[in-house]
């Protein structure tokens, strides 16, 4: 079986989505990797002895490769340079072009999708208010916006098989592409978890990248009212806003990027994880909970899936400092007070070794369905 992988960027950050990557190409080790920008000296290490197909993008002024909406008059076009023709099956991880891939039979395309493009569907027209542009570029980016949102519904429809990274990511393909798809959560390594031994002091943690749709600043203003303290890590492009409107509060602290030995330290100690966003899944969620620490979350998202109320953590229903702290004092109640954490599912759910597992039973019965 002869496997290529495709991932929308692989050129600044190395994430969840990027690591999804690495393990498929664990899994398919004479697999062919496309990208649409790719950056070797991030990423040579990371993926070693591999052929990499970059897109033309890759030529681009180093400046707009890293701003991908300044690519988008181009992403079209770029994707569809690329042939699969020579290929039994394409597996494309993507949170929005990567998937939209040029394939015709026999060749097998499975989609393990992190979400329909945000821009395009969610966040439209709400991100181009945001932007504030003006009233020429705004036409020009409503016509290229509605060229894609057709573009990226039709590929949809052309006979590639969604998995999507949890429920809700499910029900949001359903909602934009009427298709179905199965659900395998994203590989979490918790091996480094079993038989950690805790012993909690006196904070909280956000673990995050610190950008603003994260909405770490409930947490700090939530903090803030409470006194009860609050470390922060990570960095990101909200941090110079954030570091200071905690600025003048002594229970804030902010560790910056951190070592992976740190953050299981910091998540082992901590008195509780504190969750202010509604993501597609949540990683770290089920990291904090391995590791023997609740989980504070806003209720919706993936959090409904990777946190068991009363056993492993608790929700709070409204994205405001009342709610969150409100949850704080039944957290400190309920798990502070001598429960323990019941964390022996999240080794059984979302481990790595589960998702190698799911991964390959679902690449095979496509594979071989097609040779019957």
């Amino acid at each position: 079986m002869k496997v290529a992988i495709t991932h929308d960027w692989l050129n600044q950050k190395v994430g969840g989505g990027e690591n999804v990557v690495f393990e498929l190409a664990k899994l398919y080790p004479n697999a062919d990797i496309f990208t649409l920008v790719y950056n070797p000296k991030k990423f040579d290490k990371l993926l070693p002895n591999r052929r990499i197909t970059k897109s033309y993008l890759q030529h681009f002024p180093s400046i707009v490769k890293k701003h991908p909406k300044l690519l988008l008059p181009f992403i079209k076009s770029a994707i569809g340079q690329w042939s699969f023709d020579d290929y039994d099956v394409v597996i494309s991880t993507s949170s929005a072009w990567s998937k939209n891939i040029n394939f015709k039979e026999p060749t097998k395309h499975i989609c393990y999708c992190f979400s329909p493009a945000r821009m395009l569907w969610d966040s439209w027209p709400g991100y181009l208010t945001d932007q504030k542009l003006g009233p020429i570029i705004n036409f020009y980016i409503i016509r290229l916006v509605s060229k894609l949102r057709l573009w990226d519904y039709y590929r949809a429809q052309n006979g590639t098989q969604f998995i999507a990274i949890s429920g809700y990511i499910a029900t949001r393909i359903k909602k934009f592409y009427r298709r179905g798809s199965k659900v395998v959560y994203p590989p979490v390594e918790l091996t480094k978890y079993i038989g950690l031994k805790t012993k909690k002091e006196d904070y909280y943690l956000v673990l995050s990248v610190l950008a603003k749709y994260k909405n770490i600043e409930l947490a700090i203003r939530g903090f803030m009212a409470s006194g009860r303290k609050l470390v922060i890590a990570g960095d990101g492009p909200d941090s110079a806003r954030l570091r200071g409107i905690a600025e003048d509060a002594d229970n804030i602290s902010f560790t910056g990027r951190i070592s992976d030995a740190d953050k299981i330290s910091l998540l082992a100690g901590a008195r509780g994880f504190v969750f202010c966003s509604i993501e597609d899944f949540g990683i770290t969620m089920v990291e904090s909970i391995a590791a023997g620490t609740g989980v504070i979350a806003l209720k919706g998202g993936g959090a409904d899936e990777i946190v068991k109320s009363g056993q492993t953590g608790l929700f709070y229903d409204t994205a405001n400092e009342e709610s969150l702290n409100r949850a704080i004092v039944n957290y400190e109640k309920t798990f502070l007070a001598g429960k323990p954490i019941n964390n022996s599912y999240v080794f059984e759910k979302f481990d790595t070794k589960i998702f190698r597992d799911n991964i390959t039973s679902i690449v095979n019965s496509i594979y071989s369905g097609d040779k019957k």
